[in-house]
């Protein structure tokens, strides 16, 4: 069964991830990595109120991919819609 791992991003403060604050990409890399080892079917979905917080969608970004996260177990929404390159 496919997991939905919610990254949330309101300012520059952090990421949260389950009402825990992650304030680095070492500890973002680290709690993803913990939950991709119990489901490696997961998928990240890094979901920003704004684009003005690029700090900590950059954390999670990061942090996402080396916990092994990309592809199709990878997204980013900005404002609920997707983040176009």
């Amino acid at each position: 069964m496919d997991k939905m791992i919610i990254l949330r991003i309101s300012d520059n403060d952090g990421v949260e991830l389950n009402g825990v604050t992650l304030r680095s990409t070492d500890e973002v890399a680290e709690a993803l990595a913990k939950i991709r080892a119990e489901n490696s079917d997961a998928t990240v979905s890094i979901e920003a109120s704004d684009s003005i917080y690029y700090q900590s969608i950059g954390k999670a970004i990061y942090g996402s991919h080396r916990a092994g996260f990309s592809g199709e177990q990878f997204r980013i929404l900005v404002d609920g819609k997707p983040l176009e390159s």
